[in-house]
């Protein structure tokens, strides 16, 4: 019993909204029925005490006082002698719904004229003291059974002679509220069951549409990303919600195809360096060859070898970056030492394919960063210039200052980028020109993904220029080291 308990507990977010509905009903109703049952009580009372007013101003001119003399007419002996029944055997007296009971004091303390049932009432004090005092009426609830007393000074010539004492029992007041506690019990469990299952209904209501979201979420699988949830008309919060999930599966979307398309492109460009080793290989095997050619063999295979290993290295590279395993090294970089140094690296390369390599350095420059993957940047950004111009051609590396940014600026004067091209150059294995990839030094569509990577892990950014038969330029701009 313990172990479902709390399986099933805490309770859906359908049944927690309908429970904190009932409790703030059920606090809502009890605040307003005490609320309710105050106002009414107090306004009974307040009737009461404006009746009890109203028939002690009534009675004073049965009251005279002449020369010391206090006179009480037969009028208020009659009232007084007519409100009560008889006693009972326990000496209880028992007074009728609607009665009043009078008594009439002098300014000792003396009774002068009394109904019955001020003898089996407890009369505090300052119920004739406070009168005297300052010739203001006295309010209060005496006795058991409760009665509503009203107590005021009789003056002559501004000198209080005697008390008037008019009570009603509260019988009637009590039975009034009585009933509408009654009443109010009564009707409560039913408005709770009401408010119970009218939460239970707009809680299901108000999921409704989530319901439907996560049915549809829960249809669409990770090969049929195509499908989109339904989004309602209704500018609401489920609204937003369907817009963040179809946005969230469109980027999922992608991801997958991208994941696809990277994983195709590595399979078919490992494979092509692999059969190329292994058909070398049985042709040297299969064959008598001589020590030259043998040795031709045995540099091709090393060729392939070589392409085999870089690309699997760029590879491993951008899975560590995917996965934020790759570490920044930062130190001080001053770009123009680290341009001197690929250019140098460069220039035999540059020289076999008949294209001029230039260096401007407008002005030197230093950055905070990892001076390992910032040559690889450049590097790549060279090789990718040299790979994409023709023979009598030139790369132009260029270093300079804008501001607070360090720009390194690589521009050819090669066959150009078409402008369909331009938005997918730094995706992985993305080529302008698939068919010239296959020759010796072709790229494997790694190399800017790479250095666009590495750029925006040092918070720079960087952007392409190009038109067809006019050149690209390729611009970096890297936060400058702060002094």
């Amino acid at each position: 019993m313990t172990s479902r308990l709390k399986r099933s507990w805490p309770p859906g977010i359908r049944y927690q909204l309908a429970i904190w509905y009932t409790t703030v009903f059920v606090a809502l109703l009890l605040c307003t029925g005490l609320f309710l049952y105050k106002q009414l009580e107090n306004s009974l009372l307040n009737s009461l005490d404006t009746e009890l007013a109203q028939t002690t101003n009534q009675l004073l001119d049965d009251i005279t006082y002449d020369n010391g003399t206090i006179t009480v007419h037969d009028e208020l002996n009659n009232l007084s002698r007519s409100d009560l029944l008889p006693l009972n055997n326990d000496h209880q007296f028992v007074t009728i719904q609607n009665s009043l009971i009078i008594r009439v004091l002098d300014t000792r303390g003396h009774v002068l004229r009394t109904s019955l049932a001020f003898n089996h009432l407890s009369v505090p004090h300052d119920s004739v003291s406070g009168p005297l005092a300052d010739c203001q009426p006295w309010l209060g609830t005496i006795g058991q059974p409760s009665f509503r007393l009203y107590s005021m000074a009789l003056t002559n010539h501004k000198h209080a002679f005697a008390i008037i004492q008019v009570a009603k029992p509260l019988s009637q007041v009590q039975h009034v509220l009585q009933d509408e506690s009654l009443t109010f019990l009564i009707v409560t469990p039913f408005v709770l069951l009401v408010s119970i299952l009218g939460s239970l209904w707009l809680a299901s209501r108000a999921f409704a549409p989530i319901h439907r979201l996560a049915s549809t979420a829960r249809q669409i699988e990770a090969g049929d990303l195509h499908q989109r949830v339904p989004v309602p008309k209704a500018q609401d919060e489920v609204h937003f919600l369907a817009l963040t999930l179809n946005e969230m599966i469109e980027r999922l979307d992608l991801a997958f195809q991208r994941q696809r398309r990277f994983v195709a492109d590595a399979s078919h460009e490992l494979r092509t360096p692999v059969a190329v080793i292994r058909s070398k290989a049985e042709l040297a095997l299969a064959q008598v060859l001589t020590i030259d050619e043998h040795n031709l063999v045995l540099r091709q295979i090393e060729s392939e070898a070589e392409r085999l290993g870089k690309l699997i290295s760029n590879l491993l590279a951008l899975a560590r970056m995917d996965e934020g395993r790759t570490i920044l090294e930062t130190e001080s970089v001053h770009l123009a030492v680290l341009a001197e140094a690929v250019v140098a690296n460069a220039e035999i390369s540059a020289q076999e394919r008949g294209i001029e390599l230039h260096l401007e350095i407008q002005e030197a420059v230093a950055i905070e960063g990892d001076e390992t993957r910032l040559i690889q940047v450049v590097m790549n950004l060279i090789d990718n210039a040299l790979i994409y111009t023709q023979s009598g051609g030139s790369v132009f590396l260029r270093i300079s200052r804008k501001g607070t940014w360090a720009i390194i600026q690589v521009e050819d004067t090669g066959e150009g980028i078409a402008p369909e091209h331009l938005p997918h150059i730094f995706e992985r294995f993305y080529r302008a020109d698939p068919a010239r990839t296959r020759r010796e030094g072709g790229s494997s569509g790694l190399g800017l993904s790479i250095v666009e990577w590495t750029v925006n892990a040092h918070c720079g950014t960087i952007s392409v220029k190009s038109k067809p038969g006019e050149g690209s330029t390729f611009t970096v701009l890297l936060p400058m080291e702060k002094i």
